[in-house]
């Protein structure tokens, strides 16, 4: 039997809401077509994925989350202009296009809650758990989760674009044990990545559970589920 706690804190992206890359592709490549270049959202969806791809090499030493509003905005623009780059938009109609789909791509027109998200979170509050957040997202994550009907089922948000520190640092972590009032003996931490969600939560002495929907880690030594409602 899985052990209880009094508080169970969750991970954003990844964890709770997963990224709709088939609408993103569809919303370029209808973009496209309004100026005349003609791209299937099928061969948009590679393209877009192999950008994807360089996120991390681009964000190696520019922490979005800490970023000002402005200049995270500045940011996503070019990289969502580089998409449209890549598929042969000429630069003002990709900065355009760009500029339209950077309130959708970070709202909900983009985002959809993992199927096993709600349930699990309706099956803890029914076991009388708290629930809260820790996530490395921009200070709208809260507005957000609202907009995906998820936000009441949280106590408290610790979000590093407000705190100003990202996961793994364990200052993010022991912020949430100082926000719960609890012993963190109490606490577990619910990721999807064993780096930043794992090892971070574990660094303040906190008890993680990696969530491994795609069953990607069954060789580590981890507590993992593979559905949300293992909890």
């Amino acid at each position: 039997m899985r052990k209880e706690y009094s508080t169970y804190l969750f991970d954003v992206g990844g964890t709770l809401i997963k990224f709709d890359e088939t609408r993103r592709a569809l919303a370029y490549a209808e973009r496209a077509a309004a100026v005349g270049v003609t791209v299937s959202w099928q061969d948009t969806a590679r393209l877009l994925e192999a950008l994807d791809h360089e996120l991390p090499e681009r964000t190696r030493h520019l922490p979005l989350s800490l970023l000002a509003v402005q200049e995270q905005r500045a940011f996503w623009i070019d990289f969502w202009a580089e998409g449209f780059r890549r598929i042969g938009v000429r630069e003002s109609d990709a900065l355009r296009f760009a500029n339209e789909l950077l309130d959708p791509v970070h709202g909900r027109n983009f985002q959809a809650v993992f199927e096993d998200a709600i349930p699990a979170l309706e099956a803890l509050r029914a076991r009388g758990k708290r629930l809260a957040i820790i996530s490395n997202f921009s200070p709208n994550c809260e507005t957000l989760l609202r907009e995906l009907g998820l936000a009441h089922y949280f106590d408290f948000y610790i979000v590093s674009g407000i705190l100003r520190v990202e996961k793994p640092d364990a200052r993010i972590f022991q912020a949430a044990i100082d926000a719960s009032g609890k012993p963190v003996a109490e606490l577990v931490y619910i990721g999807d990545s064993v780096f930043h969600d794992v090892h971070g939560a574990q660094s303040v002495g906190m008890d993680a559970i990696l969530i491994d929907r795609a069953d990607k880690h069954c060789q580590e030594q981890l507590d993992r589920v593979r559905d949300l409602r293992e909890l």
